[in-house]
């Protein structure tokens, strides 16, 4: 922590997106741009909320529990992603949505559930994704982009990364920025206008695409609704200063305990001084994910072989697998949600 604690004062800078490293033919890859302190919208909001989740969860490193939601949620997220990005001049079929959802389905989330419990999910996600599907494809108009990654310099060794569910084509040609949500409810009007997500959306476009959305969304899938709000009305500059000002309470090591209604859904009660050790099992659950990253990682060691002995069959013993450089996914599974 105390690299963090050294790093120099704010220096304010307009935000610029940091360039992919694109090596030339035949040459070494050039070394990742670093911009110190990597932040996301999760990040934030999380720290907001308790700056000891914020340690805990992202330079402790501790593990957390799988749950229905968050596994629902992810499935239902892949299966819009697929419906949505299929760049068609016409709107695919429902049968897109509910294949990618049975695709994506992950049972990590229900342990314990019976089948018919997991059924009750499951045919909930596929009655929502079919609603979507008639609320949507009458004016279909293929996105322009799906989980968009971006990475924005901040200045100050500070960068907001990022991936944006959906940029849509507005019908003038303009875009839109939408994210899915799988909340039960639909915030507000006054709270999506409000939203630092999507005005770091609203900035990563501007660098992206080089002009500013229409409007920016908040599509609450399950509900049915979407609250849009014009980009007029959302607070860009009010974003930056709030993300500089977590940044600058991390690097001051302010990771201060904030006890809210929230700590009773919280994995990290169990080691929270709040708390006195009364919640989840942490190295319990530590356990389980370790034992269930080393099957994994098994697995993909035998597939490995597999391939190996694949390629040297059709291509010789003297052929050369050269790997692929980590893409923008791997680069948003590493800063993680």
């Amino acid at each position: 922590m105390a690299s963090i604690a050294s790093m120099s004062a704010q220096v304010e800078q307009t935000p610029r997106l940091i360039p992919a490293a694109v090596p030339l033919p035949g040459m070494p890859s050039p070394p990742p741009v670093d911009p110190g302190l990597r932040l996301s919208y999760s990040r934030v909001d999380t720290y907001e909320r308790c700056p000891l989740k914020f340690r805990f969860r992202y330079l402790d490193k501790l593990p957390s529990s799988p749950s229905p939601d968050l596994s629902w949620g992810s499935a239902i997220h892949a299966a819009l992603e697929a419906w949505w990005d299929q760049k068609l001049p016409n709107p695919p079929p429902v049968d897109v949505l509910h294949r990618a959802l049975y695709d994506h389905w992950d049972d990590a989330g229900f342990v314990g559930m019976t089948r018919d419990e997991k059924l009750v999910w499951y045919r909930h996600a596929h009655s929502i994704l079919t609603r979507h599907h008639e609320l949507y494809a009458q004016n279909y108009l293929p996105a322009v982009a799906c989980e968009q990654w971006f990475e924005l310099d901040l200045g100050d060794d500070i960068a907001v990364c990022g991936s944006i569910d959906q940029v849509a084509r507005t019908g003038d040609g303009g875009l839109g920025i939408v994210d899915w949500k799988t909340n039960r409810r639909a915030r507000p009007r006054a709270d999506v206008a409000g939203s630092l997500q999507l005005a770091v959306y609203a900035l990563a476009a501007r660098e992206l695409w080089g002009q500013e959305p229409a409007w920016v969304a908040l599509d609450f899938v399950v509900p049915g609704v979407r609250v849009t709000v014009d980009r007029a009305e959302i607070d860009v500059d009010g974003a930056i200063a709030r993300i500089r000002q977590t940044a600058d309470s991390i690097r001051a090591e302010r990771f201060e305990a904030n006890p809210s209604p929230l700590c009773k859904w919280c994995d990290y009660r169990g080691v929270c001084p709040a708390f006195e050790g009364d919640g989840p099992d942490v190295p319990g659950m530590a356990v389980v994910e370790l034992q269930r990253l080393r099957r994994r990682r098994d697995r993909d060691s035998a597939r490995i072989v597999e391939l190996e002995q694949l390629v040297t069959h059709f291509l010789g013993d003297e052929a050369y697998l050269e790997l692929d450089e980590p893409d923008q996914a791997d680069a948003a599974e590493a800063l993680g949600p």
